[in-house]
């Protein structure tokens, strides 16, 4: 295998890109930070406490109580079950942190 450089050497300038705005580009590290605070702040709206969230996810109380004191983030399959079942909750628990993170 052999690598091959490309160069432009006609002497014009090269064309510059009108500057993008980046207010709206996804922090996706701070998504991952922020993913057990967010998935705590829907649970706490949506269930009376970590019994009935192991109920509704059938998961093992231990992993309701981490994911209801923020310490842990689901999984994908609990996540897609909690968009499709609860989709309004958990948009109202995201804008929630974004607009905290916003104001500080």
């Amino acid at each position: 295998m052999s690598l091959r450089l490309v160069v432009n050497n006609s002497g014009q300038p090269a064309a510059q890109a009108a500057p993008a705005s980046c207010t709206k580009v996804l922090d996706r590290y701070w998504l991952r930070i922020a993913a057990p605070e967010i998935w705590a702040r829907f649970l706490h709206t949506a269930f009376a406490g970590p019994e009935a969230v192991a109920v509704h996810f059938e998961v093992r109380f231990s992993t309701a109580c981490n994911w209801w004191n923020g310490l842990n983030r689901p999984s994908a399959d609990k996540m897609l079950i909690a968009m499709v079942e609860m989709p309004e909750a958990l948009t109202a628990a995201l804008a929630a942190e974004l607009d905290a993170r916003r104001a500080a």
